[in-house]
């Protein structure tokens, strides 16, 4: 069995749980072949694992136009039926208005090249991770070469709007749908037909236990940390104006944000505004050995988004013995219980952010014991080994189908 993994940007350096479920299936035996729309930029090549895994993958664009006019021809010619059913339904599946179609255009296009590379490399299945504009071309390479596919579907963003990301379609049309929680699980139930839920399984991201060395939390603590992207979704507003709220009441601590984005600039604006930027590291991308370098070295974990998944960052923080603290959004309720294995607060309310960090602060025993229990949920129950096996079944049930 030859699989095709698929993203529209692979590897970066928030990819980590992508790459590891690539490594762990190619341990268990299974042929995997990367490809990408497109190459990351060098801020992405925080490790050797990572531009090895870059040099290994299969990009489509940029692409010469005489061959993108080659690949379309052969199609066309070679399997009229097909290519113009997967034109079809690229058009059936389109967003409306002229930017929709030229946007779905541009994705049959990307579909026409990926198709070529997966013949060449004689992929039988072929999987995409996220199920936004990739996870398109990978249902209309589908159709243009008859191999089959599976998506692991991670939200939230393309819940928000379901038509344009065609997921009644992507589920339709799938061998299955591997969903991250019970949350995404129940989206893709919302915004799709009944007679597909059984194709839709659950199968967690999961952390690597033995990769994340467990400690005690220390007794006098003031260092907080959060790792993720630096972009709109993840509420570090409502942080920064939690931390100035800290300030006030006397707390002495520092932040370290550890990850990029667009938002960066925006950040550090606030932060100078809100009298807290002393108080606040901006990390950058790191490697995954600094990464747990920043973990062994926090005390509190905090992840106050608006939308998110599951995170695999509060899976690590957990892994380490961090105490977390994030918001009721998502699924992140199936990972953290409040006042069990760790603090969950409403989104977007500063105030009750800083009454939860004070509370870790003031609390030593709270944090012994949801250290202790997070710890345990994650080898239990977001263990790496499990979950890829869950998914290497997937594939030997359905990828032959």
């Amino acid at each position: 069995m030859r699989i095709g993994y698929f993203t529209n940007r692979y590897p970066r350096a928030t990819d980590t749980f992508i790459q590891r479920e690539v490594a762990k299936l190619r341990q268990r035996g299974f042929a995997i072949h990367t490809f990408s729309v497109r190459r990351p930029g060098s801020e992405h090549d925080v490790s050797p694992e990572v531009i090895a895994e870059k040099r290994a993958t299969a990009y489509l664009l940029p692409v010469a136009p005489g061959r993108l006019m080659y690949a379309n021809l052969a199609g066309l010619i070679g399997t009229p039926r097909r290519y113009l059913a997967a034109l079809a339904l690229a058009l059936q599946t389109k967003r409306p208005g002229l930017r929709g179609l030229a946007l779905q255009l541009a994705y049959f296009q990307e579909a026409v090249l990926l198709s070529v590379e997966l013949k060449r490399q004689r992929i039988t299945h072929l999987h995409n991770h996220l199920g936004d504009n990739s996870g398109t071309v990978t249902l209309l390479a589908s159709a243009l070469t008859g191999i089959g596919y599976s998506i692991t579907i991670h939200g939230p963003h393309i819940f928000f709007d379901p038509t344009h990301w065609a997921l009644r379609e992507k589920l339709r049309y799938s061998r299955f749908i591997a969903c991250i929680s019970h949350y995404c699980r129940s989206q893709m139930m919302l915004f799709s037909d009944q007679a597909d839920w059984q194709r839709l399984k659950v199968v967690h991201c999961g952390v690597d236990i033995g990769s994340f060395g467990y400690a005690d939390v220390r007794r006098h603590i003031g260092r907080l940390l959060y790792a993720g992207r630096l972009a709109v979704e993840k509420g570090l507003p409502v942080l920064f104006e939690s931390l100035r709220t800290l300030q006030e009441r006397g707390y002495q601590f520092e932040l370290t944000l550890v990850g990029d984005g667009s938002d960066r600039a925006r950040l550090q604006q606030l932060a100078q505004q809100l009298g807290v930027y002393d108080r606040v590291v901006f990390a950058g991308y790191v490697s995954e050995d600094k990464v747990r370098e920043h973990l062994r070295n926090s005390d509190i974990f905090v992840l106050p988004s608006f939308a998110e998944g599951v995170p695999v960052s509060l899976m690590e923080a957990m892994a380490c013995g961090v105490p977390v603290l994030s918001t009721f959004v998502g699924g992140i309720a199936e990972l953290v219980i409040p006042g069990q294995t760790g603090l969950l607060v409403p989104a977007a309310d500063s105030g009750a952010l800083a009454t939860a960090i004070a509370r870790y602060f003031d609390d030593f025993e709270l944090r012994q014991r949801v250290s202790r229990a997070a710890r345990e949920t994650v080898a239990s129950d977001f263990n790496l080994d499990t979950e890829v096996a869950k998914l290497a079944d997937l594939f030997l049930t359905h990828a032959g189908d």
